[in-house]
């Protein structure tokens, strides 16, 4: 067997398969994950293959390539409803022929129910989510009766499979307490997500940003313009945060089936030149409004959002974070020391977390230099990727036993 580099001490290298529903170029927080933690593994001497579908299918990406240095595979599929990917074709198992891991990531469930208790191989699951139906859609509420019934066909099918993997492991702790399907599961693992801040440390040194340029009555609101990621709170929390301090200017930057409502709601409110609206944004315009805003608002409503990497997007640029309590994100940060949190769509307690860091801009730049420490302890890929890696040599050492 081929040896991994001295620093990854000796141990031999994997061959590890990633196996997600989407892949880039379609984008998401669990693509960003599965690509982070595929470079990491990497740079421990591994190989890592991504095995995923080719939507959106418009794109016309490669069906094999290389990214990151990791082979990337890209089935044919399509799209039955939003996010149910369905490959056109049955999974070849013999594509798995080689891997020493397979590490499935869900939601969807398609390929997990092709793969698990079929496969010699330890498979190794990462439950990104429940899946959740957003309480509306381009503004319109969606009837409970339909959420419920979505939502409960699904648990039971997930508790059915993740039964027969040999490791679960999600990222937040309170998350899986509260999951209608981890929380019946025993000995569910929790690893968080980790950030690759190199890059974005070069970005902040090439445009010469420090904490003086941090604007004392900026806040940013950055995500894809979607129910779940409730935008439409923080704005409502404006007309009265501008009562207090009213030259305080709300960024608001992203994209999505959301941004009419958006609108509509910032006219209605009369609050137009207090915002200002960017859609997708090049990277060094992404660094610079997280390190200009005084406040980052994450006010996410419902268990669509399981983590928040943006928080650690915040934290690496120096940023406070104000983020709604909900299960998952309410685990990131470190209360009171890096950011506060308040209910969820509750517009009337963001401004009044907002309202007393605008009042003391330093207190909300000391809490964004404390999430910046708080990353590279807590956060940092390699200490992040030893705690994958230690699960994948427990599966391994069940499978022989």
């Amino acid at each position: 067997m081929v040896r991994i580099p001295e620093q990854t001490k000796g141990d031999e290298v994997m061959k590890i398969a990633m196996v997600v529903p989407y892949f880039y170029p379609h984008t998401g927080g669990t693509e960003k994950y599965v690509k982070d933690l595929s470079i990491a593994l990497q740079n421990e001497g591994h190989e890592v293959t991504v095995i995923s579908t080719n939507l959106p299918a418009d794109a016309n990406a490669p069906e094999e390539e290389v990214m990151n240095g990791f082979k990337l595979i890209r089935l044919p599929a399509k799209n039955m409803f939003s996010y149910l990917p369905v490959t056109e074709k049955k999974f070849d198992l013999k594509m798995l022929d080689g891997f020493d891991i397979v590490h499935v990531h869900v939601p969807s469930f398609g390929f997990l129910r092709e793969i698990v208790g079929k496969i010699k191989q330890p498979v190794i699951v990462t439950y990104h989510c429940d899946v959740t139906v957003s309480e509306k859609y381009y503004g319109i509420p969606v009837p409970g009766v339909f959420i419920k019934g979505v939502e409960h066909a699904s648990n039971i099918f997930a508790r059915m499979l993740l039964k027969k993997a040999d490791i679960v492991y999600n990222t937040t702790k309170t998350y899986a307490e509260t999951s209608p399907v981890l929380k019946h599961m025993k000995n569910i693992r929790h690893i968080p997500i980790g950030i690759f801040h190199d890059h974005i440390d070069e970005m902040q040194k090439k445009l010469g940003l420090t904490e003086k340029d941090k604007n004392p009555r900026q806040l940013l609101w950055l995500g894809r313009m979607a129910g779940n990621k409730g935008c439409d709170y923080m704005v409502k929390a404006m007309p009265k945060i501008l009562t207090r301090f009213p030259d305080t200017k709300l960024v608001i930057c992203g994209d999505g089936e959301e941004k009419a409502h958006i609108n509509g709601l910032i006219d209605k409110l009369g609050i137009r030149k207090s915002v200002e609206m960017y859609g997708m944004v090049t990277f060094d315009k992404l660094v610079e409004l997280f390190y200009k805003s005084l406040v980052y608002v994450f006010p996410s409503i419902n268990r669509l959002e399981a983590f928040g990497i943006v928080q650690l997007e915040a934290f690496v640029n120096n940023t406070c974070v104000v983020a709604s309590d909900i299960p998952g994100p309410n685990a990131v940060m470190d209360v009171g020391t890096t950011g506060l949190l308040v209910p969820k769509q509750d517009p009337q307690a963001i401004a009044d977390a907002v309202i007393p860091l605008l009042a003391n801009p330093q207190k909300a730049i000391d809490m964004g230099k404390a999430g910046r420490k708080l990353v590279e302890t807590k956060y940092d890929w390699k200490t992040i990727s030893a705690q994958v890696l230690a699960l994948y040599e427990e599966a391994k050492a069940k499978k022989r036993s």
